[in-house]
């Protein structure tokens, strides 16, 4: 039998970090990562449609899951690497489902994330991250090409619905839990 108690140690401890900031980014790295494994079972839900297809969106699990080692090794913008990934898997899903999926929505959560986790001195990092990322939404929106996963108009409204709900439920867990690290850090300072 599992023992659920040392996993739950051990996931906290990695995610751990003397910095509230960057243990809020950690902690969001890796709820995303937990959750990747039920978004290809999501969309088979809401479209009825299944494909192997789906399975490419574990690509990034690994680099979500590798968020709190960089955040330790490269300190301060470290935390933009999460959002970074973030941006760039959204960037990849989008070729895979298609700009009708809304994926693209993701980008929202990967700016708050961004923007939230760096401070006042790392603000040359997070312009020269805004700058990287809406470069790359103007250069390949609505040029992906073809979607690799193709589904009908009732399936891509119903995928969209899931996208518009997932992007906002995580900007709203990330204002949330980025509210508490910032609170945690004006405290510190005081």
């Amino acid at each position: 039998m599992a023992d659920w108690s040392s996993l739950w140690r051990r996931l906290t401890d990695y995610a751990a970090a003397e910095d509230p900031l960057t243990r809020a980014s950690n902690t969001l790295a890796l709820v995303l990562a937990s959750n990747q494994p039920f978004y290809p079972f999501y969309v088979r839900w809401v479209t009825g449609e299944g494909s192997w297809l789906l399975g490419l969106t574990f690509v990034s699990t690994p680099f979500f899951l590798a968020a709190p080692w960089v955040a330790r090794r490269i300190p301060n913008i470290g935390r933009l690497y999460f959002p970074a990934v973030g941006a760039i898997n959204t960037f990849f899903c989008a070729f895979i489902f298609g700009v009708a999926s809304g994926v693209e929505l993701f980008l929202a959560p990967c700016l708050v994330i961004a923007a939230l986790s760096c401070r006042k001195g790392e603000r040359v990092a997070l312009g020269v991250f805004l700058v990287a990322l809406l470069g790359a939404f103007l250069l390949l929106h609505r040029r992906y090409g073809a979607p690799l996963y193709l589904a009908g108009p009732s399936q891509y409204d119903a995928l969209l619905s899931l996208n518009v709900y997932s992007a906002a439920i995580l900007s709203v867990i990330a204002a949330w839990t980025f509210s508490a690290a910032w609170s945690e850090t004006s405290e510190v300072r005081k």
